[in-house]
């Protein structure tokens, strides 16, 4: 297979080499000064809550670096713990809409209404699947990733366009809120040029026509899961990235300033070399 992903590292491979994702492209292009403030509120909250009194002091009292450690791993554990129930519902998202039905596994049951909200919003919007969570990947410009769901519906374009076999492409985000980098995301799987089919073939991509983002939360606010989405719709709330492949194009181009980014950095670090040395009498002399 020419490209091949591999799900434990979250690595892709094309033609035998190590292929940078689109989203590790992104975070690597994209600044994100609120992930600092983010971070150190993680912190905050979590050393002002009573019911972490004992182990603040047992922090304390204990060894100076492991307390340290704890403390500033707080955040990558929220962050991880976030991921974990992410990636799950992507895993149901994905049988629910290729198999209709999807049972939900004891440990991720607090999941249960986003599940239910995703369900009620491919209803809604009649939502008829093309192509769900593929790899695929472009060699010009050397990127790889997985989409959500290439999709037709009635509501969010033309019968023209489906009957000449065009699409939309949906993102899924369980995320607090939704950003505009996701439209950089999605642009940049719509330029790809190809996809590996159920064959292990690379196979040519529908036309996107428009991009979304579903953005999946729970249908209650009162759980714990539910409380972290305060300030934003329950259920799945879809919003619109680009209206026409012009619009595409144009989050294109950011996306690869982005990947510009990204790829410069090695270039930058290397800027800076060992400090200067001054120059002995005589050469200055000379």
């Amino acid at each position: 297979m020419s490209l091949t992903f591999k799900e434990s590292s979250h690595r892709y491979k094309l033609d035998g080499q190590h292929v940078t994702g689109v989203t590790t492209i992104l975070k690597g292009g994209i600044p994100a000064p609120a992930l600092v403030w983010w971070a150190g509120g993680v912190v905050a909250k979590w050393a002002m809550d009573p019911a972490n009194d004992g182990t603040l002091a047992r922090l304390r009292d204990g060894d100076y670096d492991e307390g340290v450690n704890y403390l500033q791993l707080l955040p990558n554990r929220e962050r991880d713990e976030a991921g974990e129930n992410g990636t799950a519902v992507h895993d149901m998202a994905e049988r629910l809409i290729q198999d209709g039905t999807v049972k939900i596994p004891a440990e991720f049951a607090h999941l249960t209404s986003h599940v239910e909200g995703y369900a009620d919003f491919l209803d809604a919007w009649q939502i008829t699947p093309v192509l769900v969570e593929r790899i695929l990947a472009n060699r010009t410009h050397w990127y790889s990733g997985k989409f959500d769901l290439y999709a037709t519906s009635p509501l969010l374009m033309s019968q023209a366009d489906i009957a000449a076999g065009k699409v939309v492409q949906i993102d899924l985000k369980t995320s607090k809120g939704v950003y505009g980098e996701t439209a950089l995301q999605t642009a940049a799987y719509a330029r790809a040029e190809f996809y590996m089919d159920d064959y292990g073939n690379e196979s040519p991509l529908p036309e996107v026509v428009k991009t979304f983002v579903a953005h999946v939360t729970p249908n209650e606010r009162e759980s714990e899961v539910g409380k972290r989405y305060d300030g934003w719709p329950l259920g799945t709330s879809l919003y619109q990235l680009a209206g026409s492949p012009a619009e595409i194009d144009q989050h294109f181009e950011m996306f690869l300033h982005a990947k510009a980014v990204k790829d410069d950095a090695k270039a930058r670090d290397s800027i800076i070399g060992e400090p200067l040395q001054l120059p002995a009498i005589q050469d200055v002399a000379a």
